[in-house]
């Protein structure tokens, strides 16, 4: 399992609509522009979180995305997976009769690797968009105060 730049870009996108989007909608170009992605990349994603049901959107002239659940119910889990699919780093973890191997009736590294996927999954799914973002903003503050001093 090789986590693409598409979920990182998710995440990251998610994180600015929890932080900037709180009382109003933001567009894709808003979303790109606070995270440095491209727009036309950003849209790709957002048309794949927003299948997922993890943003709604709202047409028209002040239109946009916002949020499709609240903040501590979207997990770095959800969107992960909305973007690159199940958490396993081996395909024989999610589906046994996809390994080729000739040991595959007595496969100890299988259970390796489903540790490992139990252990990705547990961290991804304990970690919610809420959580970043009391995070970010606390650190955010700390680095104004710096500022002041």
């Amino acid at each position: 399992m090789k986590l693409s730049t598409k979920s990182r870009y998710a995440l990251e996108g998610m994180l600015y609509m929890a932080v900037y989007g709180k009382d109003r909608l933001l567009t894709v170009k808003e979303i790109a522009a606070g995270t440095a992605v491209s727009p036309a990349y950003m849209e790709q994603i957002f048309f794949t979180l927003k299948k997922a049901g993890l943003v709604s959107t709202v047409r028209g002239a002040k239109g946009g995305f916002t949020l499709g659940y609240p903040e501590n119910e979207i997990t770095v889990g959800r969107i992960i997976r909305a973007i690159d699919g199940d958490l396993v780093p081996v395909s024989c973890v999610a589906n046994l009769s996809s390994c080729k191997s000739k040991a595959r009736s007595n496969c100890i590294s299988r259970y390796v690797w489903i540790r490992i996927s139990d252990a990705i999954a547990k961290t991804a799914d304990k970690q919610t968009l809420e959580m970043l973002k009391d995070q970010f903003m606390k650190e955010s503050d700390g680095a104004e105060n710096e500022d002041i001093h």
